[in-house]
């Protein structure tokens, strides 16, 4: 970041006030950071227009939505077939999120869906098929109540 894209104390609350409601209102937000409306709308865009904020998004309640289980899944590549894995993985539709990762797996996915009959067609007729992956372990995660500091 150059001088003019320095992030200071005041953005950085706008930022967390953001995280807890992304439609607060400009008025809202300036009131708990001492701000105009119209100084907390630049600010946001000038954080938009650096990078600092890439999207505004909403948080959806997926089980819901009827997918009642969440798995992390761990996938080992095999040697040379990182980059080639990480493409196929990013076109499943019940891959929700795909990071790299430094450890025993290459990567961690957060896998969404709706009963056990479709994660045991994903695991066995889609993952345990591609000949880039060496090794899978799974881990559920229980519903109830998780933490993120984004919420």
């Amino acid at each position: 970041m150059g001088s003019s894209e320095k992030v200071d104390g005041r953005d950085l609350a706008i930022i967390r006030l953001l995280l807890q409601n992304s439609r607060s209102p400009l008025r809202e937000i300036g009131r708990h950071v001492k701000l105009s409306p119209s100084s907390v709308r630049n600010r946001i865009a000038r954080l938009v227009e650096i990078g600092v904020i890439k999207r505004f998004t909403v948080d959806v309640d997926y089980r819901k939505l009827g997918y009642e289980i969440q798995v992390l899944v761990m996938i080992t590549a095999k040697p040379g077939s990182s980059e080639r894995l990480y493409r196929r993985l990013c076109d499943y539709e019940e891959v929700a999120e795909v990071f790299w990762t430094a450890g025993p797996a290459n990567f961690v996915c957060v896998v969404r869906v709706k009963d056990m009959t479709q994660l045991s067609h994903f695991m066995t007729t889609e993952l345990e098929r591609l000949d880039s992956v060496e090794k899978v372990e799974t881990i559920f995660l229980m519903p109830g109540p998780a933490y993120s500091k984004e919420n």
